[in-house]
């Protein structure tokens, strides 16, 4: 937790040092970021969906013999098949940049993120923007 009475010099040199070290390993990072695809199937195998690495429809595929299925089902199976592929795109993202942070990536899900900077403002003692 920040502690602003005890700050020293040094303490801002070491923060300045492990931020020019995190910046270093992240641009190396982006590269295979912009590589990362998910992939996820359902309805046994029968729909498979892959997406970038945001989370985009990059393809769905559809096995003929899906085609037996009713249309809700099959609407099911391939909302299933993308969610599971976004869910893969994310998992590689994260483990990327925890991988490029030494163990330490952040969420890259929006509610941990903002539970996150509520934590580090609350620990600085100001105010979330959100509270009101």
């Amino acid at each position: 937790m920040f502690d602003p009475d005890g700050f020293r010099l040094e303490d801002l040199e070491r923060v300045a040092e492990q931020s020019e070290e995190a910046l270093r390993r992240l641009s190396g990072v982006f590269g295979d970021l912009r590589d990362v695809t998910g992939e996820g199937t359902a309805a046994g195998g029968l729909v498979r969906a892959v997406v970038d690495g945001g989370g985009r429809i990059g393809e769905v595929t559809l096995d003929p013999r899906v085609m037996r299925l009713d249309s809700r089902s099959i609407a099911e199976a391939v909302t299933e098949a993308v969610r599971a592929a976004q869910q893969d795109a994310q998992r590689k993202n994260e483990e990327l940049l925890r991988d490029a942070m030494g163990g330490d990536a952040p969420s890259l899900d929006p509610a941990g993120t903002e539970a996150w900077l509520k934590d580090v403002t609350d620990a600085m003692g100001a105010p979330w923007p959100h509270e009101g």
